[in-house]
């Protein structure tokens, strides 16, 4: 069983008083400035998931979820409707940029509706824009229970990649989506690459949106929760990852690639997450 700790904030102030050792490697797989928000959902306490970059995008709990394991240290339980609200920050949007998204997920079920939500920062009004990481639901039955990258790019269905074959047998798996805005969108599971398409057409779609970015489900649809799933280790980029930056992610964790390590009584990354990108 994981251990409980205090409230966000008294958890943060004891664990930045805690650490002993944070060093940068030499050399980094990613580039730490490239991160907009990195949530390893290490705290195991409390109601918020602390982003390590220096854009302090924290997720807020909707309920019903719950600390657990993870992949790499701790995790988040989702129930139906729970969710992890990282707001409406102009960060949060990829506007015309290329963008990647990392996450950690174990899941055996399959969704009811239409898909569950990974990630998503998505505004499904016409015309359609923002991003989803997901899995296919029950209303695909060609390709339900497979991973899912949507792409609104202002189409009327948004633009899908669906994964090889279904992802939702109740083991740990990564997936990471890129887009290359002259380029294509690609899907990896594991660390392999999936699924591809050009969307260079649509480079001059702007894909901001005023909808908040959550974890684990999205505000308002119960039915597109990951229902008795774990996600861990959710990170945005704003730059596209290569297929060998995603091999040291699933590898590594997202800490190590990233060039940082703390040594502490508990061993857990926790702060002073700037000191990356400036040092």
């Amino acid at each position: 069983m994981r251990g409980r700790y205090q409230k966000p904030s008294i958890f943060w102030s004891v664990i930045g008083a805690a650490v002993l050792l944070f060093t940068t490697q030499g050399h980094t797989a990613v580039d730490p400035a490239t991160a907009v928000a990195v949530w390893l959902f290490n705290e195991d306490g409390g109601e918020l998931a602390k982003d390590l970059t220096e854009n302090a995008l924290d997720a807020e709990f909707l309920e019903p979820t719950k600390w657990t394991d993870g992949k790499f240290d701790g995790g988040l339980e989702f129930k139906s409707g729970g969710l992890a609200n990282a707001g409406v920050s102009p960060l949060l949007n990829v506007g015309k940029l290329n963008f990647s998204m990392v996450a950690w997920f174990k899941y055996s079920k399959t969704p009811a509706g239409w898909y569950a939500a990974l990630i998503s920062k998505a505004d499904l009004a016409m015309p359609r824009h923002g991003y989803i990481l997901g899995i296919r639901g029950n209303l695909d039955p060609n390709n339900k229970g497979r991973p899912l990258f949507w792409f609104g790019l202002a189409q009327g269905a948004g633009i899908h990649l669906f994964g090889t074959s279904p992802i939702n047998d109740g083991k740990w798996h990564h997936l990471a989506a890129t887009a290359d805005r002259k380029g294509a969108m690609k899907l990896y599971r594991d660390g392999e690459l999936e699924a591809e398409t050009d969307i260079a057409a649509h480079a001059n779609q702007n894909e901001d949106n005023l909808k908040p970015f959550t974890i684990g489900g999205e505000v308002g649809v119960p039915v597109r929760t990951l229902v008795d799933g774990v996600i861990d280790e959710v990170a945005l980029f704003n730059v596209v990852l290569t297929a060998d930056q995603i091999t040291d992610i699933v590898e590594k964790g997202l800490a190590r690639t990233l060039g940082a390590e703390a040594v502490s009584p508990n061993g857990k990354l926790a702060t002073a997450w700037g000191k990356i990108k400036t040092e």
